[in-house]
């Protein structure tokens, strides 16, 4: 998404500027000319004041073939829908609820008739489903390969939407779901190994689930203090949060929740876990911060999706580490997914 920016640098000259350091570098450039932009460039949404109740929430995400999807794994209805809900997600991670997306749709001149149709089924369905309303958008052709742009704008209570600068020391981290489903999913994919279509990875990675009603949960109870959905993988996510708030912080790896599905998968193919839950990305669940006195009362809420307790944050100055089951911390850089690394 184009308002996301952190990360790490990379040194100038020859080397290619991190996706990251590009965003940043725009960051630094751009002016406000409207006094109403209350959140820009730097979390999940922009925060635009919009009247006495309400602010308005805008997100967009790109998405091309050979980058983010390939047909032989994904039909034209699911890329559509994957297109929609991967915006929907970052509406979520502010606690807010959709409303109208436009939609821009470039095709290659090779298109069969009807191709762009099914991916526009996609969408329509998604949009039925979140009772989103499409309101607009583009078409125009593509010299290679399908390239998507989703615009969503959504609402959120005035002054109360969930950024990713609220986390203070001391908070207690939370995620929502289980991690690694997605990049498991994928890999599974790339390498001929998913045999069911309908296993619990591969479903997670062709169709991401917005978690819309918790985040508006968690608005609504006071519950957090910062937020942030899992696109690029939990190491870089959380590097982002922290980035943001001026903190540090540190995961207890045992904690990371991880689905059956997962478990077994790993083990049957003897396939390393970390990687997928570290760094895989794409699972969209929220990753969010509360007040260590509130943290009982959480856990024993009736949320919508499970949450799980997996770190704490630490002053401004510590870093962001991992914990292995001993107590002993390493750092944890972010190894999540970067465009241009």
């Amino acid at each position: 998404m184009f308002l996301r920016a952190a990360g790490r640098k990379k040194r100038l000259g020859t080397d290619r500027l991190s996706e990251f350091d590009l965003l940043r570098r725009l960051q630094g450039r751009v002016r406000r000319f409207s006094g109403g932009l209350q959140t820009g460039i730097g979390d999940d949404c922009a925060v635009i004041s919009c009247g006495p109740d309400q602010d308005l929430l805008v997100t967009t995400d790109l998405l091309a073939e050979g980058v983010h999807f390939d047909r032989c794994w994904f039909s034209l209805p699911q890329i559509g829908a994957k297109g929609l809900r991967v915006s929907l997600s970052d509406i979520a991670a502010m606690g807010g609820t959709p409303e109208y997306a436009f939609i821009s749709l470039a095709l290659p001149p090779s298109t069969p008739p009807g191709e762009g149709e099914r991916i526009l089924e996609g969408i329509c369905q998604t949009a039925e489903t979140y009772q989103v309303t499409i309101a607009g958008g583009d078409l125009s052709r593509s010299e290679k390969g399908i390239v998507l742009d989703v615009i969503l704008l959504g609402k959120a209570e005035k002054g109360k939407a969930l950024l990713r600068s609220g986390a203070q020391p001391g908070d207690q981290l939370f995620v929502s779901g289980t991690l690694g489903d997605a990049a498991l999913g994928l890999q599974l994919l790339k390498t001929g190994k998913g045999g069911d279509d309908r296993a619990f990875p591969v479903v997670r990675q062709r169709r991401p689930e917005p978690r819309l009603e918790l985040g508006r949960e968690l608005l609504k109870g006071g519950w957090a203090t910062a937020m942030i959905d899992l696109s690029d993988g939990i190491s870089s996510d959380l590097a982002h949060l922290c980035e943001a708030s001026g903190v540090g912080a540190f995961l207890c790896f045992d904690d990371l929740p991880c689905s059956t599905s997962f478990q077994e998968t790993c083990a049957a193919l003897a396939w390393e876990p970390a990687p997928f839950v570290l760094q895989g990305g794409e699972d969209y669940e929220l990753l969010f911060t509360v007040p260590a006195g509130v943290r009982s009362a959480l856990e024993r809420a009736a949320l919508p999706v499970p949450v799980t307790r997996i770190g704490e944050i630490l002053p401004a100055g510590a870093g962001v580490w991992l914990e292995d089951p001993k107590g002993g911390r390493q750092p944890l850089s972010p190894q999540g997914y970067d465009h241009f690394r």
